[in-house]
């Protein structure tokens, strides 16, 4: 608005010198004037034009600002809490009630009522903070192994908060994914309780919960690093991997054709399956946490990040394929959800084993029993599954990668290779 300002006057002026005739006293004063003298006088016309504009688009960005939902103010972390924490995921967790308070916040400033403000409390306490939280310790974990082999040093308390944000972006990113997943998969449970859209009083409204969950991960990001000058890379960043994981998410969901009621095998191979894990699992889980430390640390684009995505995504391999074990034979009880991917008829690591070994009666069996819903059938394809003894093959598997893994880190020299090793000590032989 008040950058018009300076068109109306110009306007004004023109018009009145006009009408007097002292425009073209003026023009032929000045056609008049050495060449030297007629540069100089334009030279200060148009440096007064550009001095009109910046002070009005100041103006305009202090009007704004008087005209915002939420004016800027200095963000104070519990800097407190994270001091007398002990551990990291301590420290991690005493930040989630802010960052609560900031969305509910942000709501209530976009004229959001009291009933919608206190679902998405519950929402989020219930769908965000109860995980194992590893991708958003990470983040704080990756920054401290480069902060200290840049600067000799450990973080400060604001350090870890700023980190921490970063790295509940995560989990808030982890929440929307897992909570429109359960929907699209028709899952019972998730984390030992039931999945959110599972609760009477939520159903599908569960949709659009997930979408909300995504917008808190790029209003926290512009609240707490929107004036940073890597703010641009990692919005970029976030957008990527989002895209990435839906990528994932596609080809996981079409590895069977919805409108038929067969169940067809020949989709699951080894290199649909490599690329659902990439895409869905190894890009946000793994290389999203080391990458945001990497460029919060002014770690400079080029090799290093493409060598960080490589092991990335082969540790992501292992960590998917682990779990796709697990969902088969883990104790429900410690892994938190009960596992489905053969009622849902996923593109698991061991269906495709199973594949690349029965014999042509055992492959009859798996298609008789594959993707259905009864608690028969999913014995028979678990005891196939033993019959194959996959189990065995998945603890060669285990061994070998872990080997290749190894390999890899000894490439990492441009930074430390502690960045990986922290990773990769999480996920190795885990049970849950």
């Amino acid at each position: 608005m008040v950058s018009t300002i300076p068109a109306v006057i110009i306007a004004g002026g023109v018009f009145q010198l006009m009408a007097t005739g002292a425009l073209t006293f003026l023009k032929e004063a000045y056609l008049g004037l050495p060449i030297m003298s007629q540069i100089a006088i334009v030279a200060i016309f148009f440096s007064v034009i550009r001095l009109s504009m910046e002070i009005c688009n100041f103006a305009d960005h202090d009007f704004d600002h008087d005209h915002d939902h939420e004016p800027p103010k200095t963000i104070e972390y519990p800097v407190d809490d994270i001091s007398k924490a002990d551990n990291d995921k301590d420290k991690f967790l005493a930040i989630y009630p802010m960052l609560r308070h900031e969305m509910l916040a942000h709501m209530e400033a976009n004229e959001m009522p009291k009933e919608a403000v206190d679902w998405c409390r519950t929402m989020m306490d219930y769908t965000v903070p109860g995980g194992k939280l590893n991708r958003g310790v990470t983040v704080v974990a990756v920054h401290r192994t480069l902060v200290k082999a840049n600067e000799g040093r450990d973080l400060t308390d604001i350090e870890v908060a700023r980190a921490s944000v970063l790295g509940w972006a995560i989990e808030f990113l982890q929440a929307f994914f897992l909570v429109a997943d359960d929907v699209m998969d028709a899952s019972k449970t998730r984390r030992g309780q039931p999945c959110w859209y599972k609760l009477p009083n939520v159903k599908n409204i569960a949709i659009n919960d997930s979408f909300l969950l995504e917008s808190y991960v790029f209003t926290m990001l512009k609240q707490h690093f929107g004036k940073e000058e890597y703010y641009l890379q990692l919005l970029e960043l976030f957008l990527q991997v989002i895209q990435q994981t839906e990528f994932g998410q596609l080809l996981d969901l079409t590895s069977q054709d919805e409108g038929s009621e067969e169940i067809d095998l020949t989709r699951f191979t080894l290199e649909r399956y490599q690329k659902i894990v990439k895409y869905k699992t190894a890009f946000y889980t793994f290389y999203l946490p080391v990458a945001i430390g990497m460029i919060t640390s002014r770690v400079e684009e080029g090799p290093t990040y493409d060598l960080a995505k490589k092991i990335c995504c082969q540790m992501g391999e292992y960590f998917q394929i682990q779990d796709d074990y697990l969902d088969c034979f883990g104790d429900p009880e410690v892994i938190g959800k009960v596992g489905t991917d053969i009622q849902d008829n996923k593109c698991s690591w061991l269906v495709v084993q199973a594949l690349d070994r029965v014999t042509p009666e055992q492959r009859a069996v798996l298609e008789a029993n594959y993707g259905q819903w009864d608690d028969q059938k999913v014995a028979n394809v678990k005891a196939l599954y033993k019959e194959l003894d996959l189990v065995k093959v998945f603890q060669t598997y285990e061994e070998d990668s872990f080997k290749i893994i190894q390999t890899e880190l000894d490439k990492v020299t441009t930074m430390p290779r502690d960045v990986f090793e922290l990773l990769l000590k999480k996920i190795y032989k885990r049970s849950k």
